[in-house]
C-alpha cells in the first residue's frame, strides 16, 4: 500500500485532515480533479468525513454519489470509485465482490489506517481469481483514523465509541482481547493524528493505568516507524522542527466529577441536554423534533459556544435586534423610492447585495433562538442553575445554604439523575463520609428511583491510594479561584427576559479543572505533587535504555491532550479558557468519546452491578 504523504505546515489539525481528504478525492493528487466519481465509505469513514465536508464540498471534488459500503449499490461501470474504509476482512471481501462484478470503472482504495499484509494478499487473491487486477488504480494508507470535530477537538471514531468506552476499559470481567482492541484503537487514533501533522511529540502520562499502556504502545509504534528506512511517515518536519509538541495522555478515573458536574456554558449545556453527535443536535420545538448543525462556519456559535448561558441569551437577543434593524432599513428604503431616486438606488443596490448574507444570518439567529429557548425551558423545569451553583460550592469547599440530604429530598428540585449527579460530586469530594451517613443518602436516592449501583464502583475507586491522592489534589482550589462565595458568582446585566426569567444569571469563574492544572504544570515544567511522578516518553530517542528517563528542558507552546475513557465539553472549554489567558499557547483536546452525563451514569451503573 502506498502511504499518503502530503506536506503539512503549522496549521491546525482540522485543516490538515480536510486537505488530506480532498487530496484523496482528487485520486491522491494535489491537482484538482472534478471528474465524476463515486465515494464509498464504511461507518468509520462516514464519521470522519461528516464534520469536515458538506455534500456541496464533496460535489466540488467530483463526488456525485456517496454510499455506505454495506448498502445495496447499483453498478456504475463507467465511473471510478474512491473507497474510504477501515482495513477489515469484511471490507476486503466486499471490495473483492465489487471487483468481480466490475461495478465501477477503476478502484482507488484508501484505508483509514494501515492495512496488513494478510489483507493485501487476500485482496490480490480475489482480483487474480476474477481477472480484475487491472481495475485497481492504487491502494493507500491514509492514517486518518481520528474524528476532528473542531479545530481543537477530536475523538476516536464515534462509531467505535462503545469499544473504547470507560465501561469497556474498567469492567472487571473484560477479556484481554477486548482491552487490547481498545488500546490499539486509541493508539492508532493518536498515531494517525501525529502522522497527519508529521510531528513526533514528547509524551507525558501517569503511571499504572490505561493512559500509560497507550503511551508506551504509541511511543514504540512511533519509534519503529521512524527507524524504518522505507517509512516516510515522520520525515520533513519531524526531523527539522525544533519546537516539538507535548502529548499529555490522561485517564478518565483521574477526574470523575467534571463529567457529571452540571454545566453552565452553551456548548456543554447543549450536549448535556440534547446530545451533540458529530456537531449535530436534536431539539424539540413545539412538540416537533428539529436537527441543527453547529458548524465551524457559524460565526455566532464559534464566538459564544464557550460562554455562560446568560451571556449567550443576551448575544442571541442582540443578533435578533440587528436582524430586525436591517429589515426596518429595507422597509425605509422602499418608502424613499418616491424621493431621491439616484441616492435611493445606490442604497438599494448595496442592500440587495447584502440580502443573501442577511437571510443566512437570520436563519442562524432563528436556530440559536430555538436552541436557547429549549435550553431555558429545561433549566427552569429542572432547576439546573441551582445544581450548578451547589456543585461549584462543593468543589471549592464553600459553605452550603442547604445540606445535600435536604436537596436530595426536595421534590421540586430536578430529576432523580440530577440528584444522583449532585451526590456523586459530594461523595467524591468528601474525604470522610461515615457508613451510617452514606446509608442515609443512599436511602434518599433509592426512594426517588435512582439506580445507586454506580456508588459501589466509585467507592472502589476511592479506596485506591493513587486515586485518593489525585482526588485530594483535584478538590483544592486552584490559584486564582474564589476566596469566598461573593467572588464565585458574578451577576451580569439583565438578560433577555423571554429566556432568562426565573433563571439565575450565574457566570462561571476561572477555576482550573484538574486536566488544565496538569497541562499547565507539564507544559511549563512546573514541579507539582500532581505530576512529579508522571512518565516521560520520547519516540525521537532511537534506542530506549531501561531505567533512563528522557530529559525535557524547554516549555511547550503546542500541547495535545487525550483522555482515555472519555472526555467532556467542560474540560475542553476550560482548556480553551486557559489558552485565552496564555497568548502563544495552543491546545488540542481529544478523547475516546465525548461523554454526556446520562451516558456516563449508565456506564458507572453497569460497572457498579459488576462490582
Amino acid at each position: 500500500a502506498v502511504v499518503s504523504t502530503q506536506s503539512t505546515g503549522a496549521a491546525d489539525v482540522r485543516t490538515h485532515q480536510i486537505d488530506a481528504l480532498k487530496c484523496m478525492l482528487n485520486l491522491n493528487s494535489t491537482k484538482s480533479d472534478n471528474s465524476w466519481k463515486i465515494l464509498v465509505f464504511d461507518e468509520y469513514g462516514r464519521d470522519i468525513i461528516a464534520p469536515l465536508l458538506t455534500v456541496k464540498e464533496l460535489r466540488e471534488c467530483g463526488v456525485t454519489l456517496n454510499l455506505l459500503i454495506t448498502d445495496q449499490r447499483e453498478p456504475i461501470p463507467d465511473v471510478p470509485v474512491v473507497y474510504f474504509i477501515m482495513p477489515t476482512s469484511e471490507n476486503i471481501q466486499i471490495i473483492g465482490e465489487d471487483c468481480r462484478e466490475q461495478k465501477y470503472e477503476r478502484f482507488y482504495i484508501n484505508f483509514i489506517t494501515a492495512v496488513t499484509r494478510q489483507h493485501l494478499e487476500d485482496l490480490a487473491q480475489i482480483t487474480i481469481e476474477s481477472d480484475t487486477v487491472q481495475k485497481i488504480g492504487k491502494i493507500y494508507d491514509q492514517y486518518l483514523s481520528f474524528c476532528m470535530l473542531e479545530s481543537n477537538l477530536f475523538t476516536v471514531s464515534a462509531y467505535d465509541a462503545k469499544a473504547c468506552s470507560y465501561h469497556a476499559l474498567n469492567r472487571p470481567d473484560a477479556k484481554d482481547a477486548d482491552i487490547e482492541k481498545c488500546i490499539n484503537t486509541v493508539t492508532d487514533c493518536l498515531f494517525s493524528l501525529f502522522v497527519t501533522l508529521k510531528e513526533l511529540p514528547v509524551i507525558r502520562c501517569p503511571k499504572g493505568n490505561a493512559a500509560a499502556i497507550v503511551a508506551e504502545k504509541l511511543e514504540k509504534k512511533m519509534r519503529d516507524a521512524r527507524r524504518d528506512p522505507k517509512s516516510e511517515l515522520f520525515k520533513d518536519r519531524a526531523i527539522t522542527n525544533f519546537q516539538r509538541p507535548l502529548l499529555v495522555i490522561l485517564d478518565r478515573n483521574q477526574d470523575i466529577s467534571s463529567t457529571l458536574h452540571h454545566t453552565w456554558t452553551y456548548q456543554a449545556l447543549i450536549h448535556d441536554l440534547f446530545k451533540l453527535y458529530l456537531n449535530r443536535c436534536q431539539v424539540s420545538i413545539e412538540g416537533r423534533s428539529k436537527n441543527y448543525d453547529l458548524t465551524t462556519d457559524d460565526v455566532f456559535w464559534q464566538k459564544n459556544k464557550g460562554k455562560p448561558f446568560p451571556e449567550v441569551a443576551d448575544a442571541v437577543h442582540a443578533e435578533l435586534e440587528a436582524c430586525r434593524a436591517a429589515e426596518q432599513e429595507i422597509k425605509r428604503l422602499k418608502e424613499v423610492m418616491g424621493g431621491d431616486v439616484v441616492s435611493a438606488n445606490d442604497q438599494i443596490a448595496s442592500t440587495v447585495s447584502s440580502l443573501p448574507e442577511l437571510l443566512e444570518k437570520k436563519k442562524r439567529v432563528d436556530m440559536h433562538i430555538n436552541i436557547a429557548t429549549s435550553l431555558s425551558e429545561s433549566i427552569k423545569s429542572r432547576s439546573l442553575d441551582k445544581f450548578f451553583e451547589v456543585e461549584e460550592k462543593i468543589l471549592t469547599k464553600a459553605t452550603l445554604e442547604d445540606s445535600v440530604l435536604e436537596l436530595l429530598k426536595n421534590p421540586d428540585l430536578g430529576t432523580p439523575d440530577d440528584k444522583l449527579r449532585l451526590f456523586i460530586i459530594y461523595f467524591l469530594n468528601t474525604s470522610d463520609l461515615p457508613e451510617s451517613e452514606l446509608k442515609l443518602y443512599m436511602d434518599a436516592l433509592e426512594e426517588i428511583g435512582c439506580n445507586v449501583g454506580c456508588i459501589k464502583h466509585l467507592s472502589k475507586l476511592k479506596k485506591v491510594a493513587s486515586l485518593a491522592t489525585v482526588g485530594a489534589s483535584a478538590i483544592q482550589p486552584a490559584g486564582g479561584s474564589y476566596s469566598s462565595m461573593s467572588n464565585m458568582f458574578k451577576y451580569v446585566k439583565q438578560s433577555s427576559k423571554f429566556m432568562m426569567d426565573g433563571v439565575k444569571n450565574l457566570v462561571v469563574g476561572h477555576r482550573k479543572l484538574p486536566v488544565t492544572r496538569i497541562v499547565d504544570c507539564l507544559a511549563e515544567l512546573r514541579q507539582s505533587p500532581e505530576t512529579d511522578s508522571y512518565m516521560t516518553l520520547d519516540p525521537k530517542v532511537f534506542k530506549k535504555v531501561e531505567g533512563m528517563t528522557p530529559s525535557v528542558k524547554s516549555t511547550f507552546s503546542d500541547v495535545y491532550v487525550f483522555v482515555v475513557g472519555g472526555g467532556n465539553y467542560v474540560e475542553y472549554q476550560n482548556l480553551m479558557a486557559y489558552v485565552e489567558q496564555h497568548p502563544g499557547k495552543r491546545i488540542v483536546y481529544g478523547s475516546s468519546e465525548i461523554l454526556d452525563s446520562s451516558n456516563f451514569l449508565d456506564q458507572l451503573n453497569q460497572l457498579g452491578e459488576m462490582t
